[in-house]
């Protein structure tokens, strides 16, 4: 899709924008208020989002700029413009984190009594267990090869670390070699620090694994002295994309893009600062680089291994208050679930509230022989997915199970393969999407036959079906009985499984084929509905904002007089606070403990509010190439809740900042007493699972059948 020419600075721009949220991630490991393990694994956050940035937004714009694309972002740049800034931008970001690295995290780690040390740091009997462990688990898996003028560059695997490693022999040229590290295990090996007879606490000191493999190079290159070993990494590009319109077998063809995405055109080399001029060069020209996609860095390359790391349980550091997700107040336990969800629907917010009673409908749908069918979009999943076990069950008893596997959900590509093949093993009947979209919209529904007749229960959402990210991203979704939503969402299984039209919703609304013009009709209602009394009020929550019609929708809503709230995690072209276009817009992006992930829309109405959660950002691609769900919450409490969760949200000023017409992000006003929204909900919700009476544990009660079995 071409993005349209800015005449007038309407809009901000999307990489840019993106980049300000990722300095947001930053910010909280920079917080010397925050806990060292938290601060250390948004660091990681920070650096794994920068990565996938690369791969994908930078290399996008490269693309263009290679190809001579002359046309001009939404914001009016050329794209070379695009490049430029965005690349200084980036590099201005890096240098920061490795300065936070150098002095705030490792200082940090080290008041806690955790180091990481260089080889010459380690103690004796250290040395000696690095020394075992390079002979016995290192060296064997080990390849080195050489760099000649009449050969190959050797392949550089796309974000694997690798060593360049310049050796010398007496009488002949130096020559140059790499070495990639191992792609699997931890990152990290902890030398000391372990249990003390004493019970004294020692320091726990570890060595990183390309720490430990460059001081054992000569049993690589016997009869040649290292002169120098430098870690490096390369990133690659990994936006490919399957032509599912053409493709007769769409596994394959995604198989073939992860092929492709290990073998992308290089888009940024990192590199120690301490390499020579002469290797980094080497480098440069065999990966076809310019001098300013080269990111020389002081400290460990690839700052992801932080997130992994900050979780391990044996580490004596301080950590961030835990809050685990808490029961969800109206959900009984067992099968009891059943009659709840017929007798209201149950709003989830997670992680606040565990994601436990979507997993137990599954596992009792699997297991209950009054289930008849599951049907199910998987868009992402866990890598031990409890989801994926349940609907195998299913399958295998001989319940009707469909899935809908988007084999094309970016970097989850291989994950969903496997899983496709092992439900058709088990006897579902699995389906790829639709030709020429995604599937992103997030829907379960189960068909049981109960005491009265045909039951259906429906669960939509705005989060993945994967218990991981269900407890680290903030997501909401409806269980519910609502014959009018269970008869759209069986009409919506029907579009997307087989042949059938679509006939006219009772409440959903469905990407590609009406969300965006109901949302337009939304925003003009309000304006239609706003007087000077009751101005109209627009409320929406969603991770980027980047679909023109609805910018410029909202741009005339709030010429009218309509206040327009927004809470944008990232990337964001609507520019807020101008004076005659967008002067009623106030535009707010949180970055907390917990990934902001749902997507909530509320509109005034005259006072009749309707609110609705959906699967979709509004931007082009969720609006026209992807399959997606909107969904209206009907009950009056449930749409009082999302309410104060907007509250909550707009109020923060602890983790809150909210973008200015310029494209940069302020702090809100700290003199008002101090609201950090998801603190808040976690409370709340700890508060509504006290006042829940608890069944009593000490007792358990084997169950004899099947529930609800004849």
């Amino acid at each position: 899709m071409t993005e349209p020419k800015d005449t007038q600075g309407r809009y901000l721009d999307r990489a840019m924008t993106w980049l300000a949220f990722n300095g947001r991630v930053l910010e909280e490991a920079q917080d010397p208020q925050s806990a060292i393990l938290e601060r250390a694994r948004f660091l990681g956050i920070f650096a794994s989002n920068l990565d996938e940035f690369f791969m994908i937004r930078v290399a996008s714009i490269r693309d263009r700029v290679r190809t001579g694309a002359d046309q001009r972002s939404a914001a009016g740049q050329t794209q070379a413009e695009r490049l430029t800034s965005v690349q200084a931008r980036a590099r201005e970001l890096t240098a920061a984190a490795y300065t936070l690295w150098e002095q705030g995290i490792v200082p940090g780690l080290r008041d806690a009594g955790i180091r990481f040390l260089r080889e010459s740091e380690l103690e004796p009997n250290e040395r000696a267990f690095v020394d075992r462990l390079f002979m016995r688990e290192l060296l064997p898996v080990l390849t080195p090869a050489a760099v000649a003028e009449d050969t190959p560059f050797p392949r550089l695997f796309h974000l694997a670390l690798h060593l360049a490693v310049l050796l010398a022999k007496p009488g002949e040229e130096e020559r140059l070699a790499v070495v990639q590290l191992p792609r699997t295990g931890t990152r990290w090996v902890q030398v000391s620090g372990g249990a003390r007879a004493d019970g004294q606490t020692p320091a726990q000191r570890f060595i990183l694994i390309e720490e430990a493999a460059r001081a054992h190079l000569g049993e690589l290159f016997a009869g040649y002295e290292v002169r120098e070993a430098v870690a490096f990494r390369v990133t690659r590009d990994a936006d490919f994309a399957t032509d599912d319109q053409e493709e007769e077998n769409l596994v394959d063809a995604v198989r073939q893009v992860l092929r492709q995405r290990m073998r992308g055109d290089p888009v940024r080399l990192e590199i120690a600062r301490e390499a020579s001029d002469a290797v980094v060069e080497r480098l440069r020209i065999a990966l076809e680089l310019e001098e300013r996609e080269v990111y020389r860095v002081s400290g460990p390359l690839d700052f992801r291994f932080l997130m992994d790391f900050a979780r391990q349980p044996s580490l004596k550091a301080p950590r961030a208050p835990a809050w685990p997700p808490q029961p969800v107040p109206g959900v009984p336990p067992l099968d009891g679930i059943w009659d709840a969800i017929q007798e209201r629907d149950i709003l989830l917010f997670h992680p606040y509230e565990t994601f436990e009673p979507v997993l137990r409908l599954l596992v009792l749908a699997a297991e209950d022989p009054s289930v008849l069918a599951i049907k199910q979009v998987l868009y992402r999943t866990s890598s031990t997915s409890e989801v994926v076990n349940a609907l195998e069950r299913a399958a295998e008893s001989g319940k009707q199970v469909t899935v809908l596997v988007e084999l094309q959900a970016r970097f989850d590509e291989e994950r969903n393969v496997n899983w496709a093949r092992r439900l058709e093993d088990a006897g579902a009947q699995v389906l790829y999407g639709l030709a020429g979209l995604k599937t992103h919209a997030k829907a379960l529904l189960i068909v049981r036959r109960g005491p009265g007749g045909i039951e259906r229960y429906a669960h939509v959402g705005t989060g993945n079906y994967n218990e991981r990210t269900a407890a680290e991203y903030s997501d909401v979704g409806l269980l519910s009985a609502d014959e009018d939503l269970c008869a759209d969402l069986t009409g919506f299984f029907n579009v997307v499984t087989g042949y059938s039209e679509p006939l006219p919703w009772r409440r959903i609304e469905m990407a590609p084929l009406g969300l965006r013009s109901r949302l337009l009709a939304l925003i003009h209602r309000e304006i239609a509905k706003a007087t000077t009394e009751e101005p109209g009020l627009i409320r929406a929550k969603m991770n980027a904002l980047l679909d023109i019609p609805l910018i410029e929708a909202l741009y005339e809503a709030s010429n009218a007089g309509v206040r327009i709230d927004l809470n944008v995690r990232g990337s964001c072209l609507l520019r807020p606070g101008v004076k005659g276009m967008s002067e009623n817009v106030r535009v707010v992006s949180l970055v907390d403990r917990f990934l902001e992930h749902a997507r909530i829309f509320e509109f005034r109405n005259g006072g009749d509010v309707e609110t609705f959660i959906a699967s979709a950002d509004w931007m082009p691609r969720n609006l026209d190439r992807r399959v997606e769900l909107m969904t209206p919450i009907v009950d009056p409490e449930h749409r009082a809740r999302l309410g104060r969760i907007l509250d909550a949200m707009f109020a923060d000023n602890v983790k809150a900042r909210e973008l200015r017409s310029d494209g940069s992000y302020v702090k809100r006003d700290g003199r008002k007493k101090a609201t950090r929204a998801q603190e808040l909900f976690w409370e709340e919700a700890r508060a509504a699972a006290s006042r829940t009476e608890d069944p009593d544990r000490s007792v358990f009660q084997p169950l004899r059948r099947a529930p609800n079995a004849g």
